[in-house]
């Protein structure tokens, strides 16, 4: 078979397997407050056991990279068919006892560990082969993967309104168990075959923690901003049934504004592969950054349902630029010893931005209300924009 062929079918693979986790990742993520609040919690403890889950999460994440960084040969296929088993074996176990809520809850915040743990892996799966020479396209088969949860995010909100939440499990078992298929699928990619235009370095070792972030001094302070953003981002996604239904609405609206949300990520990233042959991966990083705090100031404005769709209208500009921008940027900067970890980190980043705004979030819809919860949010994206426009460096090929 002919490369082009080859690198087609690789192409709508990976789309396949990004729809998959992205359909599984709304299902679970966005949903779990829904989902707990039926089974009894509130918003605080809702904000507890997300919170727990996003530390486990990013305590996992970066030794798991680091393993695969040193492995000369690549370990990324069995890390992906590891998380997601464990995640299909978890989501079985939650329907069989769904009638034992804090044993639910638990079960839940492991699923939601592996989840957010699967993320960077899948992403660092594209760049394992496009370092081979391989034309794998990861903003559009991430673009495919905003399709697939905006289809998701209308169907689950439809599903839930119809059949009520214990149906949620059962959507993202499905996805999930499609997903082990599509990743046996895959040929490793030093056996699909290597471009001759693609140099080929010698296997180094992986560089340590501490010598990483002197390596990437400014890393750390792009980190950080991240982590900020994905706070306030965290703080409006994991409570928007709250934000939803202080305007008089439910799940389906929930639905819909997920749905809105994911169908301006494909836009914003079919609009990426044009600009991003215009503008560097870094000034686009900057640019998504920026918008971040202007969609959520839209949303802390917002006086009706139809605010909130115009406000998440604006991933098109923040989250759709911002996650394939920050992939490419990460490839481009450092070097093949230092990538997976590298996206590791910044996946952490988005992690930890679960645990602070789960918990922030949480609580100052308990102690205070919606309003003050998204003013604060809103503060924090901003401090998390300047931070992100301030230490990202240009990046240079390597």
């Amino acid at each position: 078979m002919s490369l082009k062929k080859v690198t087609l079918r690789l192409n709508i693979k990976y789309g396949v397997m990004q729809a998959l986790y992205w359909m599984g990742f709304i299902t679970v993520y966005n949903y779990a407050a829904y989902f707990l609040s039926d089974k009894g919690f509130n918003s605080s403890q809702t904000g507890i056991i997300l919170a727990v889950a996003s530390i486990l999460a990013a305590l996992l994440q970066p030794p798991i990279a680091a393993y695969a960084d040193k492995a000369e040969e690549s370990k990324l296929k069995r890390i992906i068919l590891a998380l997601t088993s464990a995640i299909v074996v978890l989501t079985v176990l939650i329907v069989a006892i769904r009638s034992y809520p804090y044993l639910t809850a638990i079960l839940l915040l492991l699923i939601i560990t592996f989840v957010h743990t699967l993320h960077s892996f899948i992403n660092s799966f594209a760049m394992e082969y496009a370092n081979k020479g391989i034309q794998l396209n990861f903003t559009i088969a991430r673009a495919v993967g905003s399709l697939g949860a905006a289809f998701a995010s209308f169907g689950v909100g439809y599903i839930t309104a119809k059949l009520g939440a214990d149906s949620v499990p059962v959507i993202y078992f499905a996805m999930f168990l499609l997903l082990i298929p599509v990743t046996l699928s895959f040929k490793p990619a030093h056996d699909v075959g290597i471009s001759s235009e693609v140099i080929k370095y010698a296997h180094a070792p992986a560089t340590g923690v501490f010598k990483f972030f002197a390596k990437y001094k400014k890393f750390t302070g792009l980190l950080i901003g991240s982590t900020l953003i994905f706070t306030s981002h965290n703080m409006n996604i994991n409570f928007l049934i709250n934000i939803v239904k202080r305007l008089g609405h439910g799940s389906a609206e929930l639905g819909n504004v997920l749905g809105i949300a994911a169908i301006f990520e494909v836009i914003g990233m079919i609009l990426y592969l044009i600009i991003s042959k215009r503008l560097k991966c870094s000034m686009l990083v900057q640019i998504s950054a920026v918008f971040f705090t202007i969609e959520k100031l839209g949303i802390l404005l917002s006086k009706n349902i139809n605010h909130i769709y115009a406000s998440y209208s604006l991933q098109m500009f923040s989250y759709a630029v911002f996650v394939p921008a920050t992939v490419y940027y990460i490839n481009n900067l450092m070097r093949d010893n230092d990538r997976i970890k590298g996206q590791a980190y910044l996946t952490t980043t988005m992690t930890l931005g679960g645990v602070f705004g789960s918990l922030l979030g949480g609580t100052l819809i308990d102690a205070l209300s919606i309003p003050s919860m998204l003013l604060i949010a809103t503060i924090i994206s901003a401090a998390g924009s300047l931070l992100v426009v301030v230490f990202t460096e240009k990046e240079k090929a390597i």
